[in-house]
């Protein structure tokens, strides 16, 4: 029995040292974070505010912060960049709110980290997002692409209000369902329906790998739509034709190295997902990962509406490269048929052309301070 199961063997000590090393996590944020807002008041012109970085080993978040960082850079070079983690604002005993309206000043914008942080299904936030808002109402905010799903009305509700409060906020939706919901919710709010910045990275590389096999990028979480039964079996059926091997995007090791090394993490997904011929996949940013590599994909069902709506965004622009099975039978007949065929396995830079590089001035041409 190593020390951690002893220490938790014995509740009162255990108890005790836990709450120890969470309020030093909470002092060492709140010091941390302090000493980058306190800096960035050093610097003359205006700052952004990146609020929510990603500080979990989940690859697609973290291939947001990346891609956030890289567009800020591109579109911004002259403006500080001041990073903040959601529990330096919220679900902390050292909250950094106060600091942060006290610092704020005029020509200054927030920048709200990307994914699927619009809901109640759990983490901190949306609530993040709310308690920001209300201390700075009038700040310029940029949600960055958002899938808004809510279990509960009255959780729903206090998100809608508290987001309507935001007078210079533009909010963009990842999805239709997500815009539909949006434009529904929030009043006196910009919104518009824009595609995961992850899309930014398609085109941007090339990979001449020697393609062989096929890849399973499945979730084993709450949000998964078949059993594992089901995902095994469809991997025997594959085994007929095809070697097959297994991944998912959020990954076990030192979260720590993963988050403060997230590009290289990234890179080298992105070059496994280059070595195959398809990949099979029921998560969102396994089906951008694998157009980065240039990797045809076919994407299964997940518990809500977030990745087959997000393939949408790929109709009409790389049809070569992804399908939507409406089942695991059809997956697999994709799979075989889709095994052999010839690609050049490099797409355009669609989605940074159209999208991206034209978010600063729409961004600007609608916040009115």
């Amino acid at each position: 029995m190593n020390i951690k199961n002893k220490i938790a063997n014995v509740p009162l000590l255990g108890h005790g040292l836990l709450k120890c090393r969470k309020f030093r996590i909470y002092i060492e944020l709140y010091n941390k974070t302090k000493k980058k807002i306190m800096i960035s008041t050093k610097f003359t012109g205006n700052r952004i505010f990146y609020l929510g970085i990603p500080a979990h080993s989940n690859l697609g978040d973290l291939a947001q912060g990346v891609c956030i960082r890289r567009w800020l850079k591109k579109h911004y070079p002259d403006k500080h960049v001041v990073e903040i983690e959601t529990n330096a604002l919220v679900n902390t005993s050292f909250p950094l709110l106060d600091m942060l309206k006290k610092t704020y000043q005029q020509g200054d914008f927030i920048v709200f980290q990307s994914g699927y942080t619009t809901t109640d299904l759990g983490g901190y936030a949306d609530e993040m997002h709310r308690a920001v808002i209300q201390v700075l109402p009038d700040a310029r905010i940029l949600m960055m692409p958002q899938t808004i799903f809510f279990e509960h009305k009255e959780n729903e509700d206090k998100t809608a209000k508290v987001y309507s409060m935001a007078k210079n906020m533009l909010f963009l939706a990842r999805d239709r369902v997500s815009f539909a919901m949006a434009c529904n919710m929030f009043d006196n709010t910009h919104i518009k329906q824009f595609p995961d910045i992850v899309t930014t990275l398609i085109g941007t590389k090339e990979y001449k790998h020697k393609r062989d096999g096929i890849l399973f990028c499945c979730r084993d979480d709450v949000e998964k739509f078949y059993s594992d039964k089901d995902i095994a079996d469809l991997i025997k059926k594959c085994e007929d034709f095809s070697t097959v091997s297994r991944t998912d995007t959020t990954k076990y090791g030192n979260r720590l190295e993963i988050v403060n090394n997230a590009e290289k993490f990234i890179y080298e997904e992105i070059d496994n997902y280059a070595h195959y011929k398809v990949i099979i996949t029921d998560r969102y940013h396994g089906t951008i990962l694998s157009l980065v590599a240039g990797t045809p994909v076919i994407i299964i069902k997940s518990n809500d509406h977030k990745v087959i709506t997000g393939a949408e965004w790929f109709k009409g622009v790389y049809d070569d490269y992804v399908y939507v099975a409406d089942s695991l039978d059809n997956a697999y007949d994709i799979a075989k048929n889709l095994y052999n065929k010839e690609l050049a396995h490099m797409l355009s830079p669609y989605f940074e052309n159209m999208y991206y590089d034209k978010l600063p001035r729409i961004f600007k041409s609608l916040i009115i301070e």
